[in-house]
C-alpha cells in the first residue's frame, strides 16, 4: 500500500460520532476509491501521449485535478526516480502544481492538506535524487507547512519529517538529522507502521556510516539483511562502505554485488548502479585495477545517461586513478578532459571544474599521481555540502 493510498481522515474523537459526519466520511472514502480506480489509464495516457516538454501544460486538464490522479502521479514519480530522475522531477512538478490548484471545497480540508503535502514531498525526493538539495529543502518546507492547522496528521507529518532527515544527512547536518529520525521512529512505532519504522532504522545506520561510526553502523544494519527485500539491499550497500573503511575490501565487493542484484530484483536500477560503483571503488582498494576500470567506466555511463553528472564524474575519477597506476597516462588525461567538459556544460560548481582542470593539466605535464586524483575526488564530494570550499593544491 502506498502512502497516498492511505489518504483518509483519521483521529476520530472518543465521543459518539455525528451520523452526518460519518456519512460524509463514508462518501469521501467511496469517492477516493472511485477516483483511484479511474486514474491509472487517465494518467498513463496523458503522460504517454504528451511530449515531455509539454507536461507542465497538463496542469490545465481538469480531469487530472483529483485525488486519484495525484496518487497515480506520485506512483510514477517513485517508479521513475531510479530509471530517469529528470523525468521523475518533471512529473513531481506537475503533481505539486496540480495539488496547489485544487479548488477549495473539492475535498474536505484535511484531504487537501494530505494531497498537497505528499505532492511536495515527492517533489523534494525527485530534486534530492538530482543533487539539488537547496531546492529539495524548500519543497519540504512547502510540504510541512501544510500541517500547521492539523495536529491530527501526525503520521503524515512524520513521513515528511523523515524525508527531511534523509536530506539533512546528505548536507552533513547530522545532529539535526538524528534528532528528527528519533522523533519519527517514535511516531511510526506508535502507529504500528513497522515498514516505515524499519526504514528509519536503515536511515539511522546510514547516518552512522556518514559520520564514520562504521562499527556502530554495522551493528544496526546487519539485522536488516536477513530477508530478501529492498531494505536488505540498501542495508548491504551501507555495509559495503563499512567493510571498505574497516579494511575488508573483499567483503565489500561481495556486499556491493549482492546489493546490486537485490536492487535490480526490486526494479531499483539507480540504486543498483550506486552499489556497483561501490564495488568498483573496493576493487581499487584490492589493486584489481583492470576490473575497477571496467566497472567504474560502466557506472559512469549509466550515471551520465540519467543526468547525474557529478556521480558520473566520481566514477570517472576512480577509473582515472586506476589508469594512472597502470601507467596509462594518455587514457587518464583523455578522461580528465572529458570530465572538465561535462562539468562545464552541466553548469556545475566552477570550483569543481577548476579542480578537474588542475588534474588534467597535471596529467598533461606528467606530474599527476594517484594521490592527486583522490584529492580531487574528495574535493568534488565535499563541494556538495560546502560549495565555497577552496581547493588546496598538493605541494
Amino acid at each position: 500500500m502506498t502512502e497516498r493510498s492511505k489518504l483518509v481522515p483519521f483521529g476520530a474523537a472518543s465521543r459518539r460520532p455525528d451520523p452526518a459526519r460519518v456519512a460524509e466520511f463514508a462518501e469521501t472514502a467511496r469517492r477516493l476509491q472511485q477516483e483511484r480506480a479511474a486514474s491509472e489509464d487517465l494518467v498513463t495516457s496523458a503522460l504517454r501521449d504528451t511530449p515531455r516538454s509539454e507536461w507542465p501544460r497538463l496542469v490545465e486538464r481538469s480531469e487530472l485535478h483529483t485525488s486519484g490522479a495525484l496518487e497515480r502521479l506520485g506512483q510514477e514519480v517513485e517508479k521513475r526516480r531510479s530509471t530517469d530522475p529528470r523525468e521523475a522531477l518533471a512529473i513531481a512538478e506537475l503533481a505539486s502544481n496540480i495539488a496547489d490548484q485544487l479548488v477549495d471545497g473539492s475535498y474536505p480540508p484535511i484531504i487537501v492538506v494530505q494531497l498537497r503535502a505528499h505532492a511536495w514531498k515527492d517533489r523534494c525526493q525527485a530534486l534530492s535524487y538530482l543533487g539539488r538539495y537547496d531546492e529539495a529543502l524548500s519543497a519540504l518546507d512547502r510540504a510541512e507547512a501544510q500541517f500547521a492547522a492539523f495536529g491530527t496528521l501526525a503520521h503524515d507529518r512524520a513521513i515528511v519529517r523523515f524525508c527531511r532527515a534523509m536530506l539533512l544527512q546528505h548536507l552533513r547536518r547530522f545532529d539535526e538529522a538524528k534528532e528528527i529520525l528519533d522523533e519519527c521512529c517514535k511516531v511510526f512505532r506508535s502507529y504500528g507502521d513497522a515498514q516505515t519504522y524499519v526504514k528509519c532504522t536503515l536511515a539511522t545506520g546510514n547516518l552512522m556510516v556518514r559520520r564514520g561510526d562504521y562499527r556502530g553502523a554495522r551493528e544496526i544494519l546487519t539485522p536488516l539483511v536477513k530477508e530478501d527485500s529492498m531494505i536488505a539491499a540498501q542495508a548491504r550497500i551501507a555495509l559495503g562502505w563499512c567493510a571498505m573503511h574497516l579494511g575488508t575490501a573483499a567483503e565489500a565487493v561481495e556486499l556491493f554485488d549482492e546489493a546490486a542484484n537485490g536492487c535490480r530484483r526490486f526494479g531499483r536500477e539507480l540504486e543498483a548502479v550506486r552499489a556497483t560503483y561501490g564495488a568498483g571503488s573496493a576493487m581499487l582498494r584490492l589493486h584489481r585495477f583492470q576490473d575497477a576500470i571496467a566497472t567504474l567506466l560502466s557506472t559512469r555511463e549509466m550515471f551520465l545517461a540519467r543526468g547525474l553528472v557529478e556521480e558520473s564524474g566520481l566514477s570517472g575519477l576512480g577509473a582515472a586513478e586506476a589508469h594512472l597506476v597502470l601507467g596509462q597516462i594518455a587514457a587518464a588525461r583523455k578522461l580528465a578532459a572529458v570530465l572538465v567538459r561535462e562539468f562545464t556544460e552541466a553548469n556545475l560548481n566552477r570550483r569543481a571544474v577548476a579542480a578537474l582542470a588542475y588534474l588534467h593539466d597535471a596529467l598533461a605535464a606528467s606530474n599527476a599521481t594517484p594521490e592527486i586524483v583522490r584529492n580531487v575526488q574528495t574535493y568534488v564530494v565535499a563541494l556538495q555540502t560546502d560549495p565555497n570550499r577552496e581547493f588546496l593544491q598538493p605541494n
